[in-house]
């Protein structure tokens, strides 16, 4: 198919649920009222991320990473200034497997301070790559440790104090992939990488006059978080997938700093749900629709044997660019329809319909014993201290302190936590070292895609959800592990915490 024929076909469609809103046309750069640039961009190709599986040594997996400075092409008439792991910008995908040890070598050549974290993993308080374990420029950080975790999508990215959202907005993040393709296989499942498995790695960003990422941690910008008007998948604007095959997986990952997406196909087709953050689903899902915060996770089949070109959706009204105050200056102009992926599939070959009714068996935690209830108050203190940029964001009345242990747990133990909002923002909530189940909200059931195992929920404003969660079987009673809202720039303003676990 020409791509004039699938813009015309697939971009023109109007299904009733959104209309496109990127016109593909050359890059103009228009200086618009948020102070940034919006930029129109051509179709590019789909970027499939490189894969890295690591150098078997001595019996362990080594992945020998590099964070670097770099330019990249993201707009077509210039370069940006970017950071990446092993690359310019980005990272590739790390795919390792359960029962593997793995040895992370991970060097730091940039001119700045940097941490990385195993986002979802389960493993030594040592090991994290939480803010503790920071690595100087110039320095290797090593990090070894067992997989204990099921095959799931999780991924890695900055974790440095106070520097997060910056880090990351430049490029410092890439997905992680526990496989088991043999189990897969027999489940009927897509797992062939780049043939009919995807990582769909979305993010927002914004632009200066000059093609430089726009970062400007003002006071509203802290409040709300960071967003921009360009939609990368990958890593690349405005790009068209041509899978092999007609029946696919996409691994889903909102690695945004702040934006929320409310995900549909333009033309409101369903798809199975079959897998969240901390792996497979019992049973597949039948959804047309699903919201995914910071951080999440969500892995789809999708059916695509009618060969009908169709766009990837975000739709509007989710998250805190709508919500009260925040949906001041220019708030509106970024909470709209976006496109985020084409999806071509008039080349691909046809294969069998995903029919499978069952997929695995989740233990049951429905009679654990709970050894701890604690209480996490989310909170956004509307003083003088946030009006003047200098704090406000804490959790359970304190920010985040390098030197103060929050919490302390035991191991091998079940914990319950409450998490509040009283605040006026959603705040996507985030446990290190452990996949938690969602018990309620408010009461009642949680969303259909949070029925599996979790590392990141969205607690809603003023809106109150109980998790359960093993605590792991690593103990370590100096150095702590985190939680924290993954609105990076709450984050990093203290709406974080530290627990130890003896």
């Amino acid at each position: 198919m020409k791509r004039r024929d699938f813009l015309r076909q697939g971009l023109g469609m109007t299904s009733g649920l959104i209309a496109a809103t990127n016109s593909p046309l050359t890059l103009a750069q228009t200086i618009s009222q948020t102070g940034f640039s919006k930029p129109i961009f051509n179709l590019n190709d789909f970027n499939l991320p490189t894969i890295e599986e690591g150098q078997t040594i001595q019996g362990k997996q080594v992945f020998k990473l590099r964070l670097q400075q770099g330019q990249t092409r993201i707009l077509a008439d210039t370069t940006t200034e970017t950071i990446g792991i092993n690359q310019d910008f980005l990272a590739p995908v790390l795919r390792m497997k359960k029962g593997q040890t793995v040895k992370m070598e991970v060097t730091n050549n940039l001119n700045e301070t940097a941490a990385l974290h195993w986002h979802g993993m389960v493993l030594p308080a040592t090991e994290d790559g939480g803010p503790h374990q920071a690595i100087q420029p110039g320095k290797t950080w090593v990090a070894e440790w067992k997989i204990l975790n099921e095959p799931s999508t999780l991924f890695y990215h900055s974790h440095t104090h106070n520097q997060t959202g910056q880090q990351v907005w430049r490029g410092l993040g890439g997905q992680m992939q526990i496989v088991d393709v043999d189990r897969d296989a027999d489940l009927g499942i897509p797992h062939q990488y780049g043939i009919d498995d995807y990582p769909v790695i979305l993010m927002d960003r914004a632009f200066d006059e000059s093609g430089e990422f726009y970062y400007n941690n003002t006071r509203m910008n802290k409040m709300r978080g960071m967003h921009g008007d360009v939609m990368l998948v990958n890593g690349v604007a405005n790009s068209v997938l041509k899978p092999k095959k007609t029946l696919v997986r996409l691994r889903l990952h909102n690695a945004s700093n702040a934006r929320f997406y409310h995900l549909a196909f333009s033309d409101n087709r369903s798809f199975q749900l079959i897998a969240s953050d901390g792996g497979l689903l019992e049973k597949p899902t039948t959804l047309r629709q699903i919201r995914l915060a910071p951080a999440e996770r969500a892995e789809i089949v999708v059916d695509l044997s009618d060969r009908n070109p169709i766009t990837l959706r975000s739709i509007k009204g989710y998250g805190n660019l709508s919500m009260g105050m925040m949906g001041g200056g220019n708030a509106r102009y970024l909470d709209q329809n976006f496109d985020l992926l084409h999806i071509d599939s008039s080349q691909s070959e046809r294969s069998s319909a995903f029919k499978t009714t069952q997929l695995i068996t989740l233990p049951d935690w429905s009679k654990v014993q709970v050894t701890q209830t604690r209480r996490m108050s989310l909170e956004m203190q509307m003083g003088p201290r946030m009006m003047f940029g200098s704090g406000g964001f804490t959790i359970n009345g304190q920010a985040m302190d390098m030197d103060v242990i929050n919490e302390v747990a035991h191991s091998n133990t079940f914990e319950i936590w409450e998490l509040q909002n009283p605040s006026m923002m959603h705040h996507p909530f985030h446990v290190h070292n452990t996949q938690f189940k969602v018990l309620d909200r408010d009461g009642k059931a949680p969303y259909p895609w949070e029925n599996g195992f979790k590392d990141t929920v969205t607690v809603h404003a003023d809106e109150k959800i109980r998790i359960l969660f093993p605590t792991g079987p690593y103990k370590d009673s100096k150095i702590p592990y985190m939680y924290h809202c993954h609105i990076l720039e709450h984050e990093d303003a203290g709406m974080m915490g530290q627990f130890t676990v003896t």
